[in-house]
């Protein structure tokens, strides 16, 4: 049966190891209630004991099955002001074949004290899909990625710029924003690196989509037909051969979807458009030809975007970002901490300071979990030798797609 995900949190008064596990009960009692499913298909356990709701703290996790044999951890080295009731979320797993439509979260006493809008915004949402902002018109590749990791049971917000996908996620609009950071073919997207500085949403989630590209044209369309072929310029780029060898003219356009539904609205003779096949569905466009890229190892990575944190895995992966001192060997010292404790680091980039020339920010992705013991001691190490260190996120490790 499929692995269900449920959020809960309350809150407690007394800043005691007991009541915080006393509320965690009460909270995961009227969680099964609520969903009508038994503790016994209960799969695994999260807890975060935060002094917010969207604080990001460690989380503490189910040590064994079912929450009556749940350890939680004593949270007294969490310093927070004695006025301030703590928030215990919970996010747990269980075998169920209800659809996560049905799925109803469950916010307990005091969560409105802490945040006033997200206890009703929350309540509006029990019993709806879950939604997901992206960059682009429907139809996006960024909407398949959404779809390729959350399934179809969900809802996506279209948004007119990676800001936006911030925007909504920060605002409450959605529940979770994805932002395509890399493309394996055209490398780095800038701008969302410099957003995930800029912002304090961490890194819930990776995914990695193969991008395959269909022809689309409006229906009755033959591919004899075809004269000129209109789409992004990177598309265009990604089927430069496809499209040479048949001797068709590209014409650029601002989004792949949007070449889709653009030619939907406005056919016109000899025409067709490189998107997703999605965008083909959504704007019934006939397929032509599927699979035109030049390259099969087409890829796009895609981090989602929450206030929460994510579920511990069996692998996980951190994201960080840092500034080193202006003195020789800084960068070497800094790697040092890592490669010292065996740390794989999978990812290295480096990003120009806007607020000093020639001084740079580094992106570090490395395999493990913050709380991994050989990675805290390697992060305190960081956090010793660099001017300026921010952990984006811990989060399972994404799988490469079958091709």
């Amino acid at each position: 049966m499929p692995c269900r995900g449920i959020r809960g949190a309350t809150t407690v008064e007394t800043d005691s190891a007991a009541a915080i596990l006393a509320a965690t009960r009460e909270l995961l009692t009227r969680i099964v209630e609520a969903n009508d499913v038994a503790i016994e298909d209960v799969a695994s356990a999260f807890f975060t004991v935060t002094p917010d709701l969207t604080a990001a703290f460690p989380a503490r996790a189910a040590r064994e099955l079912g929450w009556q044999h749940v350890a939680l951890l004593d949270a007294q080295e969490i310093p927070v002001p004695g006025s301030l009731p703590r928030c215990v979320r919970v996010l747990i797993h269980w075998n169920t074949e209800k659809p996560q439509a049905e799925i109803r979260h469950v916010y307990l006493r005091c969560a409105a004290s802490l945040r006033p809008d997200l206890e009703g915004r929350m309540k509006d949402k029990k019993g709806t899909m879950i939604s997901v902002a992206f960059q682009g018109e429907r139809g996006a590749y960024s909407e398949e990625a959404i779809y390729q990791f959350f399934g179809s049971e969900v809802e996506t917000q279209p948004c007119r710029s990676l800001e936006g996908i911030f925007e909504a996620v920060e605002s409450g609009a959605t529940d979770y924003g994805a932002l395509p950071v890399e493309n394996s073919t055209a490398g780095s997207i800038n701008r969302a690196y410099d957003l995930l500085l800029d912002h304090d949403l961490g890194i819930w989630g990776k995914g990695i989509l193969r991008v395959r590209h269909a022809l689309l044209a409006p229906p009755s369309t033959a591919l004899a037909d075809i004269q000129r072929v209109r789409s992004h310029p990177q598309a265009l780029a990604q089927c430069e051969r496809y499209l040479s060898n048949r001797g068709w003219t590209p014409e650029t356009a601002y989004d792949t979807a949007g070449s889709a539904r653009d030619l939907a609205a406005a056919p016109e003779p000899g025409v067709a458009a490189i998107a997703s096949r999605l965008a083909g569905q959504l704007y019934g466009l006939e397929e032509l030809d599927y699979g035109i890229e030049d390259s099969f190892y087409n890829y796009t990575r895609f981090f989602i975007l929450s206030h929460q944190e994510p579920p511990r895995a069996e692998r996980n992966k951190t994201s960080v970002v840092f500034t080193t001192r202006h003195v020789p060997g800084a960068l070497h010292a800094c790697l040092g901490e890592f490669a010292n404790r065996d740390i794989n680091l999978t990812k290295i980039e480096s990003r120009p300071r806007r607020d000093r020339p020639w001084h740079y920010v580094f992106y570090l992705d490395f395999e493990g979990h913050w709380q991994d013991p050989p990675c805290t001691e390697a992060l305190t190490g960081l956090l010793l030798k660099a001017s300026f260190v921010k952990v984006l996120g811990s989060y399972p490790a994404a799988a490469m797609p079958d091709r």
